[in-house]
């Protein structure tokens, strides 16, 4: 990590990188990783350790704790932590360390914060959570992801050769003071030649999100495609360079538009009559998605319902969650295991034993954003698929259940097999649960 991060920021400023775990007494789990990275060295909780572990679940703990420490002052007091803008900078160059080492999950992540970040409201902009050493960390969190969708934006407005010159010339020259964003725009405008002003009033100083949408227009001609790029939401001045993926019967024809204003006209020379067009194929640019559009639509649905569910609101958790899954019936935004696991334990609590099996089975089928988002709501699956078996005589049923989510990943057993319904149930990971389950089958 410390080799590919060198010719990006310049050489690592500490000559060895000391790594600490941390236990908090009596703590539980948290339910996602969690860094405490407030002195020089990295200094992870138990949980972003074992995250750390697994970075096929997790690929950027450990890469954006290791690039966090060209950004930690030396002098700094250690018991301050970074801005949310050394927290932009570090979850981008961990991102792009793991482009380089596993393009697959690069993309998962990248996914994961276009729904995430752009569907949840945003309350702060990034600059005012930029100050020097601003905020408790856990108010960070969800800054990450969309920090690193503004630094992907970033690449498409001055090209990412122009980042790659940013980044080593910041480090150099406001290594040793607190990182502010002015200073990281007067570099950026420096290297890319032109005031960016816009850019960065809108991204770090605003909480506005921009839609960009494809309208055609017939062609004179087959072998062109022509069409205009609608951008809605950003600055007049506000330029983008947005990629397409133009399908034609002789394959992909790859074409970018440098946008201006709100709609931009553009005509593409084609081999073959065009079947479909992308706009933004690799999500590039911070902006509204369907994938976006359908989680936000289903969070509010689901914001009625009280965060502990008692036996007399069980009607109405199951109808929300139902509803919420009725406003997104090809599941663009990925939610629809997670929702289908926790209908079916609203059910089988309100003694609706069928449909509860059946939602448990899609659960169990199904897929979620990330692989470990899929893991985890299965293996839940597998667990109540398998009490309920067990509470209707099918011990061995519930055996094959128990056995199966057994096998899951180590990092998804870790996790809390909780979730509030069942009150009687002492606190416990998924793998204690189902080992219990495990043997209570086999007494039967």
């Amino acid at each position: 990590m410390v080799r590919y991060l060198t010719p990006l920021l310049g050489p690592c400023p500490r000559k060895f990188i000391p790594i600490q775990i941390y236990f908090p007494p009596g703590s539980s789990p948290p339910t996602r990783p969690s860094v405490l990275s407030a002195r020089p060295g990295i200094t992870l909780t138990g949980d972003a350790a074992r995250a750390a572990s697994h970075p096929e679940f997790f690929p950027t703990v450990l890469p954006s704790e290791v690039a966090r420490q060209w950004f930690l002052n030396p002098g700094m007091d250690t018991h301050l932590i970074p801005s949310a803008l050394v927290e932009t900078l570090s979850q981008y160059l961990a991102w792009r360390y793991v482009l380089m080492t596993n393009p697959e999950a690069a993309r998962t992540i990248v996914a994961q914060a276009m729904r995430d970040s752009v569907a949840q409201p945003v309350r702060q902009p990034l600059s005012t959570l930029s100050g020097p050493f601003a905020l408790p960390i856990l108010l960070l969190r969800g800054t990450d992801e969309r920090g690193l969708l503004v630094m992907r934006t970033l690449e498409t407005v001055i090209d990412r050769e122009r980042v790659d010159r940013v980044l080593p010339e910041y480090v150099r020259r406001y290594g040793r003071r607190p990182f502010s964003v002015g200073d990281f725009q007067r570099v950026c405008e420096e290297v890319a030649g032109r005031k960016l002003g816009w850019f960065f009033r809108y991204f770090f100083n605003g909480t506005g999100i921009p839609s960009i949408e494809l309208r055609s227009l017939p062609s004179e001609t087959p072998g062109v495609a022509a069409g205009e790029i609608v951008i809605k939401g950003l600055p007049a001045e506000g330029s983008v360079r947005v990629e397409m993926a133009i399908r034609t019967a002789q394959g992909v024809v790859d074409h970018s538009v440098a946008t201006r204003g709100t709609v931009t006209p553009f005509s593409v020379n084609v081999p073959a009559p065009v079947s479909g067009i992308t706009l933004d194929p690799d999500q590039r640019i911070l902006r509204w998605t369907e994938a976006a559009q359908r989680s936000k639509t289903q969070t509010a649905i689901l914001a009625a319902l009280p965060n502990v569910v008692a036996p007399n609101d069980l009607p109405a958790a199951i109808d929300f969650h139902r509803k919420a899954l009725a406003a997104d019936p090809d599941d663009a935004s990925g939610r629809a295991q997670s929702l289908r696991e926790r209908l079916g334990e609203l059910e089988r609590a309100h003694g609706e034993w069928a449909r509860a099996a059946a939602d448990f089975e899609a659960a169990l089928n199904g897929h979620s954003i990330s692989p470990f988002e899929t893991y985890l709501w299965r293996g839940k699956a597998y667990l109540h698929h398998g009490e309920a078996e067990l509470h209707q005589g099918r011990a061995k049923e519930a055996l094959e259940d128990a056995r199966a989510g057994l096998a899951l990943p180590q990092a998804v057993l870790d996790e809390w097999a909780g979730s509030g319904l069942d009150r009687k149930r002492p606190p416990q990971t998924l793998q204690q649960a189902l080992e219990s389950l495990r043997d209570l089958s086999l007494r039967h």
